[in-house]
């Protein structure tokens, strides 16, 4: 007798993991195509959204969504009411022309989240002039961790003297980003995000530092943790904003999977850099 073996079920992609929705429709009509090998990309498009054309363009970033396209669109993805409304909220967060906008639409479409990043405000940008106030800021929030600055100062890789910690306290403190306890310091604010204001001077000089202390690192032989990796790739416009959406979804698997994370003990620095070599 022949067994058949059970297809396996890729699952649906989940909506509120994503902060680009052109990346999520993507996926959801990858997901209808291994599902069903008759679905046709076009033909959802003609009856759905009214041109075999559109879907196509959206998911390229060569057309925007409005309201009436976006209602359509919901309907055909089968989406749920809570769905709806933060699909609803992204397209308006990833499509708004202001920070101010994409701030306030951020901050509703945190509320649908498991994970809730605060998002750091231009009047706290202070916590970006000295790279090891955020290091600071993050052990923390570790599960053991030492109250007393000394011994913070000790665990800080590259190094910090006692003055730096208090300094980074202190300022924490100003910010409300930290309270004191009984036993020493807890976070107020939790999955810290830069936010779409943070530019200019202030994101250079962040980021010079993070650069210094990569090279640092690097030279003194980091032996205890490597994770340097270099890809040098041709790219047209298209495919750089592809990367770059892809670099956003994947910093926030990394949040999510730093929020699920029970059992952290140290803090690092993640870096993502795309240097364009050509005109």
């Amino acid at each position: 007798m022949i067994t058949l073996q059970p297809k396996t079920q890729v699952a649906k992609p989940d909506l509120f993991q994503y902060l680009e929705y052109r990346v999520f429709l993507g996926d959801f009509v990858e997901w209808k195509q291994k599902g069903n090998p008759h679905f046709s990309k076009r033909a959802f498009s003609q009856k759905y959204l009214g041109s075999t054309g559109i879907l196509y363009s959206v998911i390229q970033g060569q057309r925007d969504m409005g309201p009436k396209l976006r209602v359509r669109c919901a309907a055909a993805m089968g989406l749920t009411e809570k769905e709806n409304q933060y699909f609803d909220l992204l397209v308006q967060h990833n499509q708004a022309k202001t920070d101010m906008e994409r701030n306030f639409l951020f901050d509703l479409l945190s509320k649908f989240r498991n994970s809730k990043p605060w998002v750091v405000r231009e009047n706290q940008h202070k916590y970006y002039t000295k790279w090891y106030y955020a290091v600071v800021f993050n052990y923390i929030g570790l599960d053991h961790r030492k109250g007393r600055t000394a011994d913070i100062a000790k665990e800080i890789n590259p190094p910090l003297t006692v003055d730096q910690v208090q300094e980074a306290i202190d300022l924490l403190l100003q910010l409300e980003l930290i309270r004191k306890s009984e036993s020493g310091y807890v976070l107020s604010k939790n999955h810290l995000v830069s936010g779409e204001a943070f530019r200019g001077e202030v994101a250079l000089e962040y980021n010079r530092q993070i650069h210094n202390l990569s090279d640092d690192l690097v030279k003194n032989g980091f032996k205890g943790f490597k994770a340097f990796n270099t890809q040098v790739i041709t790219v047209s416009d298209a495919s750089l904003k592809a990367i770059r959406e892809k670099f956003a979804a994947f910093q926030e698997e990394v949040q999510q999977v730093a929020s699920k994370d029970k059992t952290t003990d140290k803090v690092c620095t993640m870096i993502f850099q795309m240097i364009p070599n050509t005109r």
